[in-house]
């Protein structure tokens, strides 16, 4: 569900509310926010704004979207796209009248998540413990690493049973990591279950998503787990 922020700004100049009629008589603007306000590089956010007349009312009044700086970019219907990662500042302005700066956080895209490594591991019998499960995420826009992100690694064979016979360091089935600087995860492991007769193999997915909800490229990759 998309959350908004509706913000009041007036203009910081004198006299806002004595614009003549040609300006039709706005003295303030309703500027509608998606929260958060964040996005990746490429990625677009869609910002609103009603004018308003001293009754509160709306105005029919043409809308100027302004943006200082490189790190986003904002058409003239309010729709901003991510240039490059910082963050980035839009305000509306209806004739001498401009709203309040809005902030927007701008990500580094995430472009594709990679397995590092082997995706095939053998746990010798009298084993319990797989190696490292490893990914990393990459963008191509900046090139480089991207960290700070989540990573959902989840067993889909088996599938969920009683009692379990594998599972993930933590004792979980499904864990979400965030990425180190370097843009990995190298702590997971798959886990046999003491006490309990282990399956031949188990496979464990993983995948990741963009701020907007799309999927990263690459998500959906299996690590294969075989026990001796």
């Amino acid at each position: 569900m998309t959350r908004w922020a509706v913000l009041f700004p007036l203009a910081a100049a004198l006299g806002c509310s004595s614009l003549d009629e040609a300006e039709g008589g706005v003295v303030a603007l309703e500027l509608r926010v998606p929260s958060p306000a964040t996005l990746e590089v490429g990625e677009t956010l869609q910002l609103s704004v009603r004018p308003l007349n001293s009754d509160g009312d709306s105005v029919a009044a043409a809308v100027t979207w302004l943006t200082p700086g490189d790190v986003v970019t904002v058409d003239q219907t309010g729709l901003v796209t991510g240039v490059a990662p910082g963050t980035g500042q839009v305000q509306a302005r209806v004739g001498s009248l401009t709203s309040g700066l809005v902030s927007v956080g701008v990500l580094a895209r995430a472009d594709t998540l990679i397995i590092v490594g082997d995706s095939i591991f053998t746990v010798p019998l009298g084993q319990s413990v797989s190696p490292a499960l490893v990914v990393r995420l990459e963008s191509f826009a900046p090139v480089g690493p991207v960290e700070s992100r989540p990573v959902v690694y989840a067993v889909v064979t088996p599938v969920q049973e009683v009692p379990t016979r594998v599972q993930l360091a933590g004792g979980v089935l499904v864990d979400t990591l965030v990425t180190a600087a370097d843009g990995t995860i190298g702590t997971v492991t798959l886990d046999r279950v003491a006490g309990v007769t282990g399956p031949d193999s188990a496979v464990v997915e993983v995948r990741a998503t963009r701020t907007r909800g799309a999927a990263v490229p690459g998500s959906g990759q299996r690590f294969i787990v075989r026990f001796e």
